[in-house]
């Protein structure tokens, strides 16, 4: 059923004037995306991870194959490439608060607290959901407790991030 829906999706894009080899890459990157996806859900981040890869070489703007790739990483302990790819993701898409929320989580992990703040603040300004904005001020009260502290203290537990979807 892809298959088809693919073509015909590509033959009414072919009409609208875009070039073929850009739809076609599209089309590519959205398979290697949801095989990234279907990768993570099996909590294969290896596979995950090159999936979401070969989908960012062909659409290197979409800002979700960005923040995917960079919470397999960040399952696969590869904090650093994790915190380049949720840098990415908010440069294509500045107003991604849930990227900046994952990215303070692991700014906290590394006793990096004042970057942990500003984003908190930054996500703030999105959050709309009052109960939403009570978490996201309560990590930003502990970072900045932190911070007090006068401490780069190494806390894995507060970089792993929850699932804050109820």
């Amino acid at each position: 059923m892809w298959k088809k829906s693919g073509v015909t999706v590509l033959a009414c894009l072919l009409t609208m004037g875009l070039p073929a080899f850009v739809l076609a890459s599209n089309l590519k990157a959205e398979e290697y995306f949801r095989e990234g996806y279907m990768a993570s859900m099996a909590r294969e981040w290896d596979s995950a991870i090159a999936s979401y890869t070969r989908s960012i070489e062909l659409d290197p703007n979409n800002p979700e194959s960005y923040m995917q790739r960079a919470a397999a990483l960040e399952m696969a302990d590869r904090i650093d490439e994790a915190i380049d790819d949720y840098n990415k993701t908010l440069r294509l898409k500045p107003d991604y608060y849930l990227a900046m929320e994952y990215l303070a989580k692991l700014y906290e992990s590394k006793g990096e607290y004042a970057k942990a703040v500003d984003l908190y603040a930054e996500a703030l300004k999105l959050v709309t959901d009052a109960k939403w904005r009570s978490v996201v001020m309560q990590w930003m009260s502990d970072a900045r407790k932190k911070i007090k502290q006068g401490g780069r203290e190494h806390d894995k537990t507060t970089g792993r991030r929850h699932d804050r979807r109820n």
